[in-house]
């Protein structure tokens, strides 16, 4: 490219123009001799370097240098493993994600990525990883945000020792809430004091390790905190601040406005990057806010007073006055919630007015924060945007990234205790039961019943959802539904306590053993449990009567069940379980017939002609046998053995007899 050259004007002390032309050559030659010495420079350096690569082929282009990028020593990892979270958070995925972590560990990874897209869980499996993720032997973590992390997923994010996203990509709103009978509330004051302190706990743990801002994680997970943000004006330094702390280092009234988050209830959606005030840069009210210092505004406690000792940096400090039911089972030593890790969090005092400037209102504390990628980025939350696994590879400096999934034993446990799949598996153990118990002891039925058992008991037992006593008061249920049936006939002291046993039982395998009942995960799978057994009794209900009013139809059943009258020629036959529905005025109390099939204990009897289903009332009873009815219902048809010498007595003539 050619640069057009402006001569300078002629000076006059060099008004002899051959001087001048002189003095220009040598100039002249002194730019052309540095510029051939450049290029013979840049020639041999290249020539040193085709030598090292054999020398450049024809047709080959040039490549530019690669620039280096400087990865901090603390994130630096050859071999990453990845971890991926997503949909909703419960026991099976903090079983999962356990496996995998140990997995990794033992396979010599040095760094762990929790890549993030759930909308959150369960509060006991989001801190159970939580957990993990601290206590894990590979303490490189970062939390991958890929593209959502909400509730739970925000909390799991945050016990990170770094956080990057995707874009777009969005954190926040872990506010707590339960869930039960199909309707959504918020806690009430005794729950939010007995299960909001361990989430806060956790958090603010999150935010003193990795050096997020206290008060702004507070805000994830809690309402009615209002934040401002502000820099020191000497270090630059940023942080959320109260409207306590806003009061002592700024004169005037406290201002408020637009808040910066706009995701949150009441904010205004502003669509750009908050921008950074000039200092004490007053902001525009909301229309609806309340004037400064008039009697709408609420009276705020002093929560960062300036204290006459040094405060303990161990102690939690509320971000909001809202706060201070949290507070308190904080100081309670025998709450047992407490924080390790030391605040870094400044003291604010009346001493520190003038040294800050404002930057924006961050939230009204209508409701828990949401931040977007570009907004944690702002706030300090987030480090870098990276879109996959190939930049994901590069931020670590890794030569080895390996996924680590979720298996699919791990899959088929979520399937199973999916609460319709349940339902359905305590269906067909029912229905299993009920035919087992009506078709003479086969088996067959009996063993579809203890594979339903295992499946029921099985998978919720490995992750926490059942114990043993569930399993033994299932077996005690259904060992006295069989002596109600087999050796007690009639619906009375061991038909109530197995169907108490069995009902209880079933609604057990659903809750988390070792849990509270106040608490709210315990709440909603007791409610979830007993729904959905009662629903399935219901249903096997129906099919025991499509069954009795059907069976001899079915393909199978009438290969295995009792019908017609063995033995006994002509006789006409009747349907499976005519002792249950019986035909009106055939049978009465005090007739007798005779067995035609073993009774164990549901079997055949011809009773005054006509074949029926009967049930021995004590023990089994072998085919050929005298009986007599002591009990016909329209549920069935009970009988006894007549006793032999009773026989004898009644077929024997009579004693004196002509």
């Amino acid at each position: 490219m050619l640069i057009p050259y402006n001569a300078p004007v002629q000076s006059k002390r060099f008004n002899n123009t051959a001087a001048f032309r002189a003095l220009n050559r040598i100039v002249l030659g002194v730019c052309i001799f540095l510029g051939l010495a450049a290029s013979v420079g840049t020639s041999a350096s290249s020539f040193a370097t085709d030598g090292k690569q054999g020398g450049k082929q024809d047709g080959e282009m040039d490549i530019a240098p690669i620039s280096v990028v400087s990865i901090p020593a603390a994130r630096q990892a050859d071999r990453v493993a990845v971890i991926t979270i997503k949909g909703a958070i419960d026991a099976v995925t903090a079983m999962s994600v356990k496996r995998r972590i140990e997995a990794a560990e033992k396979a010599g990874m040095e760094a762990l990525v929790i890549e993030i897209n759930s909308p959150g869980g369960e509060l006991g499996a989001v801190l159970e990883i939580s957990n993990m993720l601290k206590t894990s032997s590979i303490d490189n973590t970062v939390a991958w945000i890929h593209p959502s992390a909400y509730s739970g997923g925000a909390i799991i994010a945050l016990a990170c020792n770094e956080i990057v996203t995707s874009s777009p990509a969005s954190m926040g709103d872990a506010f707590v809430i339960t869930v039960g009978a199909g309707q959504i509330r918020s806690l009430s004051p005794d729950e939010r004091t007995k299960f909001l302190p361990p989430l806060m706990a956790e958090v603010t743990d999150s935010a003193r390790r990795s050096g997020y801002d206290e008060y702004m994680v507070q805000a994830i997970v809690a309402d009615g905190i209002e934040l401002w943000f502000v820099e020191e004006i000497e270090t630059g330094n940023r942080l959320a601040i109260n409207e306590e702390e806003y009061r002592l280092i700024f004169e005037g009234d406290v201002v408020r406005g637009k808040p910066m988050l706009a995701e949150i209830a009441g904010g205004v959606r502003t669509g750009v990057t908050p921008t950074v005030g000039k200092p004490n840069e007053k902001i525009a009210e909301k229309p609806d806010a309340p004037p400064p210092g008039s009697a709408d505004t609420p009276a705020v406690e002093p929560i960062n007073a300036p204290a006459q000792s040094e405060p303990d940096p161990n102690a939690y400090r509320p971000a909001s006055p809202t706060l201070r039911d949290i507070e308190e089972v904080f100081i309670d030593p025998e709450q047992g919630v407490g924080l390790e890790s030391p605040s870094t969090r400044k003291v604010f005092s009346a001493g520190d007015r003038g040294k800050y400037r404002l930057i924006g209102y961050i939230t009204d504390g209508s409701a828990a924060i949401v931040m977007r990628d570009d907004q944690m980025r702002y706030f300090g939350f987030s480090t870098e945007i990276i879109q996959n696994d190939d930049e994901l590879k590069a931020f670590f400096g890794a030569e080895q990234l390996v996924r680590v999934h979720m298996s699919w034993s791990e899959k088929m446990v979520r399937f199973l205790v999916n609460p319709i799949v349940r339902g359905f598996i305590i269906v067909v153990l029912l229905l299993a039961l009920f035919v087992e118990m009506v078709m003479a002891g086969t088996g067959i039925a009996g063993a579809i019943a203890l594979g339903a058992l295992v499946l029921l008991l099985g998978p919720p037992a490995m992750i926490g959802l059942s114990g043993w006593w569930e399993l033994i008061a299932i077996v005690a249920g259904v060992i006295c539904l069989a002596i109600e049936a087999f050796v007690v006939p009639g619906f009375g002291f061991f038909g109530v306590v197995g169907l108490i046993a069995l009902f209880g039982g079933l609604i057990g395998s659903f809750v988390s053993t070792g849990g509270a009942m106040s608490n709210p995960d315990m709440q909603r799978d007791l409610t979830t449990g007993a729904v959905t057994v009662l629903l399935a009794f219901i249903t096997a209900g129906i099919g025991w009567w499509l069954l009795v009013k059907n069976a001899q139809s079915l393909p199978l059943f009438d290969k295995f069940l009792l019908s017609g009258a063995s033995g006994v020629g002509g006789m006409p036959q009747k349907t499976m379980l005519h002792a249950i529905v019986p035909d009106e005025g055939i049978v009465r109390i005090g007739s007798e017939g005779v067995t035609t099939t073993p009774l164990y204990p549901v079997g055949q009897a011809d009773i005054e002609g006509e074949i029926v289903d009967v049930y021995s009332a004590f023990g089994f009873l072998e085919s050929g046998v005298r009986v007599r009815v002591i009990s016909a219902t329209k549920m069935r048809i009970d009988v006894e053995a007549i006793e032999k010498e009773k026989i004898d007595q009644e077929d024997s003539p009579a004693e004196g007899s002509a």
